[in-house]
């Protein structure tokens, strides 16, 4: 298998692209690594090898051909730079002349810089402008491989129509991004393929993708927002995303021949060629800080009286807002409320007294009071029920609203 992709990329907001050509072949496809996924949403969440912490200290996780976790060892023998390091057997490693399949020099022409790759086709790009022009013809001659790998070639293909969102990425409010929808995506349709990658941060530091594949022809995309919940943990918010949305136009060749041998390796007598230009443009959103969520469209402090725990939960005047609770007179009196009737917290504490009659008198005569010399007097008129009737208050200090009433309970 051959893939020659010719890559540009720019941020929304404007200036030089960045170009790249990215080159590789392979003598057998079905040798590729795994790809291992799982579909949320139409989207591929990209999978993270887990084993539990049970791989030893020469040992890493990654996945197997079934895209099962599994620990592997380290290839940690020390070779030379025309050397790779392989497994003679299962459990030593070993050093041997690095094998090459290729297709010898490749030469770009109708690219708006001349390029060259020779083997192993490292090239670092440029980022002074695409390097092929919007739906432009371009070609690419092989002299092929000196040893192994494919014979000489010239194809020709046509490049992709370079992309732009309309209206801007970074036009999109933090309410689109970070907010509880789908994030909308638009852009001028075409022909071609479109693919959006999302790169997912989340306020622990835990990282995921997914790639999402989207109709050209239409010219919009809706980011699901089940497949950006699926990256993220549990009581794990977002943080950062980054959205890369590229169209990519590929021509694939079915009937190239490949020469040599390698040792150890089957190499397919006919290779098919992949050729494609891509343009991406890129925008990276970053979420509210600690302590803040979106209200409106903005990023505001929840742990303040105007936005105590959520966006507009206002605490009552002579109320403070507390570990993201309003605590005072009001708040207390409204936790009460609910914790102590119908099915609250409190409620079978204060049921077990109203349905005692020494206790309900004790606290009718307590409610009667103003001040403490009167609620002793009451005490002392049914000491039987003191236990019973405080389940009551000491149910709601302790559980029903600690916070709500912290200034009555401590009193």
């Amino acid at each position: 298998m051959g893939t020659i992709t010719v890559i540009e990329a720019h941020a929304t907001t404007g200036g030089n692209a960045t170009s790249t050509v990215a080159a590789g072949f392979i003598p057998d496809a079905a040798t590729a690594a795994p790809r291992c996924t799982r579909t949320v949403a139409g989207c591929e969440v990209m999978l993270a090898p887990d084993c539990s912490n049970t791989c030893g200290a020469k040992q890493y996780c990654a996945f197997d051909a079934g895209c099962k976790a599994t620990c592997k060892p380290v290839c940690d023998s020390t070779c030379a730079d025309n050397e790779e390091c392989y497994f003679p057997t299962p459990t030593t490693s070993g050093c041997r002349q690095r094998q090459s399949f290729d297709a010898g020099t490749l030469t770009l022409s109708g690219t708006t810089t001349p390029v060259t790759l020779f083997p192993p086709y490292s090239f670092k790009g440029i980022d002074s402008g695409s390097l092929f022009n919007d739906g432009a013809a371009l070609s690419v001659t092989a002299t092929g491989a000196a040893s192994a790998g494919y014979r000489s070639f010239s194809e020709s293909f046509t490049a992709t129509h370079l992309f732009r969102t309309e209206p801007k990425l970074d036009k999109l409010g933090i309410t689109d991004v970070f907010g509880a929808g789908n994030i909308p995506i638009r852009w001028s349709a075409g022909q071609d393929t479109i693919l959006v990658t999302a790169t997912v941060i989340a306020k622990s530091g835990k990282t995921g993708t997914f790639t999402c594949k989207a109709d050209d022809t239409t010219g919009k995309f809706d980011v699901p927002r089940e497949a950006i919940k699926a990256v993220l943990a549990a009581n794990d918010p977002l943080d950062k995303l980054t959205l890369a949305v590229t169209r990519n136009k590929l021509q694939s060749i079915y009937d190239l021949g490949t020469m040599g041998m390698i040792p150890g390796v089957e190499v397919q007598p006919v290779g098919w060629l992949d050729l494609a230009t891509s343009s991406t443009e890129t925008t990276a959103f970053e979420g509210c800080g600690n302590d803040e969520q979106v209200c409106g469209n903005v990023c505001v402090n929840t742990s303040t009286n105007a936005h105590c725990g959520s966006c507009d939960n206002a605490c009552a005047s002579g109320d403070t807002c507390m570990t993201d609770t309003c605590s005072g007179p009001a708040a207390c009196q409204s936790c009460f409320n609910t914790a102590s009737t119908g099915s609250g917290t409190c409620a079978s504490a204060y049921a077990a007294c109203t349905n005692n009659a020494d206790c309900a008198a004790l606290r009718t005569c307590i409610l009667a009071c103003t001040d403490g010399t009167c609620q002793q007097n009451c005490v002392n008129a049914h000491p039987n029920s003191l236990t019973l009737y405080n389940m009551g208050p000491n149910c709601i200090c302790q559980t029903g609203c600690p916070t709500e009433c912290s200034s009555e309970c401590s009193g």
